[in-house]
């Protein structure tokens, strides 16, 4: 009696006569009584590891079966789709130049300017972006100077069915011949060219009806020391914070309150204001040390954690918030942290407390405690909160 052999859908696929091989797909089907079927089947489970890998596509496949391609080139695993044409699983194309006879939402890996692109219509690529889609992206592209050999790298903002709206450069001023609407940018420079820059200088004027925000070039400073604003319902004239010129040789102005002088780095106010309330200074420590932890000037670096009562090597208290830091550029919080030299600054203590006591280090690694007595020379601060028995953290007055 022969075997009937019914797909997942319930079709038909092969009738198996007893004591015999079926060849219909790549797999053999054993009939019953077979001699020797156990080679037969083996041999399915080999195919079946393998995903009947070959340089040639199985010649008798079943719509959904996978073939892994060896050929040199591909490496790379199939699945036999629509039960014609073998396809890649992730379907994703490399190549110089794009793919021939692509499906809508094919990925092509364009190796000339190393970016993803999906065919997105007839004879349409569309660079991928998080930025955009079809009709506005950010793209990777060579632009022709009609002179250098491959062109030179830049990032084009598409708007609107391809028309460029910015381009980012690394390269030397020079002139695009390859560039959707290469009229609007006579010169590309290095950094960003926005659409009617001048041809000699790369930059835009600072025209107020065109509504621009920013003009010219990265490359180049904003050499107006005024910006024309309207203030309830009449013009006026304010100073804003722009370099004069290439260099930024010149000081920076906004009012006769604020003078700030690049060449020595000084800046002269009459007040400043700061949202925290400690001056803190870094020190090289010997560990990472957390907010409000009370150091001592001692161990392998410049200050360690305290470790006894009323220590006269105090430093003084680690701060995660200063006001004003002094020494910034030693090192960061992990190897110098900030210790507070004047102000409020959260303190780990050991009660109990009273607000306004003397507080000096304590025997408990890294708190501060009440003084008791006379611990000149010891003192942190003072307490600026009450705090019970036990461990805590309160304000202190340094």
């Amino acid at each position: 009696m022969p075997y009937i052999l019914s797909k997942t859908d319930g079709s038909v696929l092969a009738t198996v006569q007893d004591a015999s091989l079926d060849n219909t797909t790549n797999l053999v089907f054993v009939g019953r009584n077979y001699a020797g079927y156990g080679q037969a089947i083996e041999e399915n489970l080999l195919k079946l590891l393998e995903n009947f890998s070959n340089t040639s596509q199985p010649s008798r496949p079943v719509q959904g079966q996978l073939w892994f391609d060896k050929n040199s080139v591909a490496q790379r695993l199939k699945v036999c789709y629509d039960g014609t044409n073998f396809r890649d699983v992730n379907n994703v194309l490399v190549g110089l130049t794009a793919p021939t006879s692509p499906n809508i939402g094919d990925i092509w890996w364009d190796t000339n300017v190393s970016q993803l692109k999906v065919y997105v219509s007839s004879g349409n690529w569309e660079a991928s972006s998080p930025f955009g889609g079809a009709s506005s992206s950010w793209s990777f592209e060579k632009i022709n100077d009609g002179v250098t050999s491959g062109g030179w790298p830049a990032i084009e903002g598409k708007f609107g069915g391809g028309n460029i709206g910015v381009v980012f450069s690394n390269s030397p001023a020079y002139k695009p011949v390859s560039i959707v609407n290469s009229s609007t940018f006579p010169i590309i420079k290095r950094g960003i060219t926005l659409p009617g820059a001048d041809p000699i200088s790369g930059s835009s004027s600072a025209n107020t009806t065109t509504g621009y925000l920013l003009w010219g070039t990265a490359a180049e400073s904003i050499s107006t020391k005024k910006l024309q604003v309207a203030t309830t319902g009449s013009n006026a004239s304010f100073y804003v914070p722009f370099g004069d010129g290439q260099n930024g040789a010149r000081t920076f102005y906004t009012t006769s309150t604020f003078f700030f002088n690049p060449s020595t780095n000084i800046l002269n106010v009459k007040a400043s204001s700061a949202v925290y309330a400690d001056i803190a200074e870094r020190y090289e420590a010997d560990a990472v040390y957390g907010e409000g932890t009370v150091l001592v000037i001692g161990g392998e670096k410049e200050v360690t954690i305290s470790t006894s009562y009323a220590d006269t090597r105090v430093a003084g208290i680690v701060s995660k918030k200063p006001a004003y830091m002094m020494n910034s550029e030693a090192g960061s919080d992990e190897t110098h942290p900030y210790i507070a030299l004047k102000g409020r600054v959260p303190c780990q203590v050991i009660g109990p407390i009273v607000k306004g006591d003397l507080l000096v280090t304590s025997a408990h690694p890294g708190y501060a405690t009440v003084a008791n007595g006379d611990c000149s020379g010891a003192i942190i601060g003072k307490a600026l909160e009450d705090h019970s028995e036990g461990f805590g953290v309160i304000e202190v007055k340094v």
